[in-house]
């Protein structure tokens, strides 16, 4: 995993739990209004946070936070998503994955593995804006096809967005 910050504990990113949030680098859309550019953009990258300390902190806290929001960047870019989820499930922390939407392969291989417990998908413009708004060619099929996945998943969700008004007015 490529983790490029932790915050060690949020009363607010996963509902009535305490959590530690971890920020996966790397994203694939370029979204003017990112409200984390250091882990979007090369330029602005800080050094990594290794896996091993991550989890060193993780086990500390067993018995006192009670989940883990997996959030970016954009957490399905990383190869070893599903195992650092699954991982972290079996030390008994409920798992939120905050999604851009645009990997449905990787969205459906977590269902399949049962690997997260609550989703958040940010929705970021209408279909048509995507485009413009995220920087880069979407296929709005990915788009929706996450949105019925998450749905149907059996699991808790949200579909979020940000208003951005030099757009959506």
């Amino acid at each position: 995993m490529k983790i490029g910050g932790i915050q060690k504990f949020s009363l607010i990113e996963y509902p009535a739990k305490l959590s530690a949030i971890i920020f996966t680098r790397g994203c694939n859309f370029r979204c003017p209004y990112c409200h984390n550019p250091e882990l979007v953009d090369p330029k602005r990258y800080r050094d990594l946070i290794s896996e091993t300390e991550i989890m060193k902190f993780l086990k500390s806290r067993i018995g006192k936070l009670e989940a883990v929001v997996i959030t970016g960047g954009e957490p399905t870019l990383q190869p070893d998503l599903i195992d650092f989820a699954i991982e972290l499930k079996h030390m008994g922390y409920y798992i939120k994955l905050d999604t851009n939407g645009s990997r449905p392969e990787v969205i459906q291989k977590l269902i399949k593995r049962n690997a997260v417990d609550y989703w958040a998908m940010d929705i970021k413009a209408p279909l048509a804006l995507y485009p413009s708004i995220c920087g880069c060619p979407i296929q709005e099929k990915d788009i929706l096809t996450c949105m019925d996945l998450i749905r149907n998943s059996g699991k808790e969700w949200e579909f979020r967005t940000t208003y951005f008004n030099q757009v959506l007015n």
